[in-house]
């Protein structure tokens, strides 16, 4: 009955519900996503705000008016999905790190070599923008996701993220065909 009446007392605007409920479970949260899930820590706090989040839009919105368990298990089920979708995204852009090479530059002649940069930058130009933009941000000026995301008014680092993978995706078609056509 405690819980119905939290819910409650947040969807008719009482913040200070809120604030006590995250202050209630983040400890216990970080210490459960770090240890069961071998999240940073720092990602597990990241986790968790979106969880109150989520569940204050919920309670707000009408979504959610009771609840079968606690205000607790609720928001630890909200976080494991979170934190699912997390390492699913890790994982991906872990695979794409692993996967993704392009040829390595031949050994045989300086001449060889240029051939090689010289049809990269051509793939370059004509990846075009603003995948061109991504790109060099990323691997020629070091910057990270966040610096991209904030530069180029993306809406989050997913969406960057995102982003920069179609546009090496599209950069290493260009490149293989180009070096296709060179071939035949």
């Amino acid at each position: 009955m405690f819980d119905q009446k939290v819910i409650a007392q947040i969807r008719n605007g009482d913040e200070r519900k809120l604030a006590e409920i995250y202050q209630a479970y983040r400890n216990d949260f970080i210490y459960w996503a770090v240890r069961n899930y071998s999240l940073a820590e720092e990602v597990a706090r990241d986790v968790y705000q979106v969880a109150v989040v989520i569940l204050y839009e919920n309670i707000r919105s009408g979504k959610l008016t009771s609840l079968q368990s606690s205000v607790k298990t609720y928001l630890f089920g909200i976080g494991k999905n979170k934190i699912m979708e997390e390492l699913a995204a890790q994982k991906k852009v872990q695979h794409i790190q692993e996967n993704f090479r392009f040829e390595p530059l031949p050994e045989d002649s300086k001449e060889e070599k240029e051939e090689v940069f010289k049809s990269l930058e051509t793939a370059l130009i004509e990846l075009g923008e603003p995948c061109r933009t991504v790109l060099e941000m990323y691997y020629y000026k070091n910057y990270g996701i966040e610096e991209i995301a904030s530069a180029l008014n993306y809406k989050g680092t997913d969406s960057a993220k995102t982003q920069k993978y179609k546009c090496l995706m599209r950069l290493k078609k260009i490149f293989a065909q180009q070096n296709e056509f060179k071939s035949e």
